[in-house]
This record gives structure tokens, C-alpha cells and sequence, in this order.
């Protein structure tokens, strides 16, 4: 991908910060819809509120498309580890967002995002103890 396909606008990838409203680990991934509102200062600081960032990376053409509709300043996708399909799988979890990125991200970025997470995952979340499923029903995943 060549730099001029690459838009101003930023995806932020991180762990959500837990709090009164947000009780439940959580994969964050924000996507920036204003240059220029979301590097303010107070832009930054709602940011880091919301989630501990461990990688960032500038958004695909493709991607900021999605941007100019949006009356945000972020959008927010999260993916909970404890939902129901994840069940406190981690490395599901992982595989999870890099499938939803493959379109749009090249495999090295991809495994340094994984990586990045999976480094600050323990960081993000020193007092909260997720064990890995004993036994996890096998998937099938077809493509039509």
C-alpha cells in the first residue's frame, strides 16, 4: 500500500479502559472521522479515557469513505471478551480483529497489531483473570 492511498485520519487499537459505565474487558478499536478534531487536546483526552491505545495506524482511502457521514468525532467497534462466541478466548479473540482487518491492512501490520495487543492486554488489565476455555466446540467457517 502506497503511501498516497492512505488517508490523514487515524485507527487507534487498544483495550478499553473499565469504569463505572464499561464493566467488561474489551477489545476497542477507534476509528477517527475528523482530522481535525481528533488531534485536539481534548479530542486526545476522550480518547484515552475510552481506551489504553497500544498501536495506531493511519486509515486506508477505503476506510475514510465511512468518515465523511459521521457527525463523531470517533466511532468505536468493540469486541467483548467474555461475549458469548469469544468466551474469554484471547487468541480468538486476536484472530478475531485480524480477520476484520485483512481487507484492509497488509499481513506484517497485522501481526504487529496482534502482537502489540496481546503485549498490553496484560498491562490493560493487571487485576482481571480470563483462564483460556477448556474446550471449545469446533467451528466451521465456510465462504460462499
Amino acid at each position: 500500500m502506497s503511501s498516497n492511498n492512505l488517508s490523514k485520519l487515524k485507527v487507534y487499537y487498544g483495550w478499553a479502559r473499565l469504569n463505572k459505565i464499561r464493566k467488561k474487558p474489551a477489545l476497542s478499536v477507534i476509528f477517527a472521522n475528523s482530522a481535525a478534531c481528533a488531534y485536539s487536546d481534548r479530542a486526545q483526552n476522550a480518547l484515552n479515557k475510552m481506551q489504553v491505545t497500544y498501536y495506531e495506524r493511519f486509515q486506508t482511502e477505503d476506510e475514510a469513505k465511512d468518515a465523511v457521514h459521521s457527525n463523531r468525532i470517533f466511532t468505536e467497534y468493540s469486541m467483548f471478551l467474555d461475549d458469548r462466541k469469544i468466551n474469554g478466548n484471547l487468541d480468538y479473540l486476536l484472530e478475531l480483529n485480524k480477520k476484520s482487518d485483512r481487507n484492509n491492512v497488509k499481513p506484517a501490520e497485522l501481526d504487529k497489531i496482534n502482537e502489540a495487543l496481546l503485549k498490553g492486554f496484560k498491562q490493560a488489565y493487571r487485576g482481571v483473570i480470563f483462564k483460556k476455555p477448556l474446550n471449545r466446540q469446533l467451528e466451521m467457517e465456510l465462504e460462499i
